[in-house]
């Protein structure tokens, strides 16, 4: 039953929120000018809900007190429904397994070693395609394993930030852009492969994200994800960098954390951080789909 005994579609939002205390706020200056309202948790957000027919006026009134009390000002959270990002997150876990299963079992009768993982001196001499299909190319089972473990755990918080298809080819292109420092960092005869110079371009871009936001948005208090996903990922950065045997190449793993650092400041900085509408998602998505298309393409051309 509303306050009123009204129906509901003769309620609208005026303000919404991630969390309840903004809208709590934001409900004392309704109150104080004596306008009905009432705040409601949906799937989607808290809301302040008004009689439509004060709806003007409510926001007139709202809008006022945020120009009078700037330092109060909190722009709010998205609300992340907690499926954000699961796609991201199945598709790492989908497209690791293939292509292992391709590698050992050398479909088509190709060499996919020898024609993908990044050789330093060969992508410094044009071959830049190598530095986007050694992300696709293991060892053994127990790298690809451990790269689908913690790949697939940083590309969720990846995508609850800034939706599967965006962080899909951030992810692809920054850990590309790591590829290419660390390869022209190396003598010419460095070689290297596997996904976890992604799984640490997503760390960095996650926490680059998180921590710019945190900056702009002190006053509300965000979810479990934005509030310890930076700490997560430096106890697992250490981990997995001091733990690593004498294959591991810690240059590539810094060149992909600093390169999802840079990237995830960037978009930061251009305000698009937020994740946007579906097709701008899935153009996103199949745009890193097929960068990793064109880059095998090249690699056997």
């Amino acid at each position: 039953m509303l306050p009123d005994g009204s129906r509901p579609e003769d309620w609208v939002s005026v303000f919404s929120s991630a969390t309840r205390r903004p809208c709590e706020e934001q409900a004392l200056v309704l109150k104080a000018m004596d306008i009905a309202h009432f705040v409601t948790e949906q799937p989607d957000a808290c809301h302040l809900m008004v009689p439509e027919a004060a709806a003007a006026r409510a926001r007139d009134q709202l809008g006022l007190y945020r120009r009078e009390n700037p330092q109060r000002l909190v722009e709010p959270w998205p609300a992340i429904a907690p499926s954000r990002g699961l796609a991201l997150a199945t598709a790492w876990i989908v497209a690791l397994s293939l292509a292992y299963a391709v590698q050992v079992s050398a479909l088509f009768g190709l060499d996919w070693l020898g024609a993908g993982e990044l050789v330093a001196g060969r992508v410094r001499a044009g071959e830049w395609w190598r530095v986007v299909t050694a992300l696709s190319l293991h060892a053994d089972i127990e790298h690809v394993i451990g790269n689908i473990v913690f790949g697939a755990f940083f590309a969720y918080l990846a995508g609850q930030h800034l939706g599967s298809g965006v962080a899909a080819l951030g992810t692809v292109a920054l850990a590309g852009l790591g590829n290419a420092a660390n390869a022209f960092l190396q003598v010419a005869q460095h070689r290297s492969i596997g996904a976890s110079t992604a799984v640490f371009a997503a760390l960095g871009l996650v926490a680059a994200v998180v921590l710019g936001s945190s900056r702009r948005q002190r006053q509300q208090r965000p979810g479990w994800a934005r509030r310890w996903s930076p700490a997560v990922g430096a106890v697992a950065l250490l981990a997995y960098t001091g733990t690593g045997d004498e294959h591991t190449d810690v240059f590539a793993h810094l060149a992909g954390f600093l390169a999802g650092v840079l990237g995830g400041t960037g978009l930061h900085a251009l305000g698009g951080v937020r994740p946007g509408q579906p097709w701008r998602q899935a153009g996103c998505g199949l745009a890193a789909a097929a960068l990793l298309a064109l880059a095998w393409w090249r690699a056997f051309l």
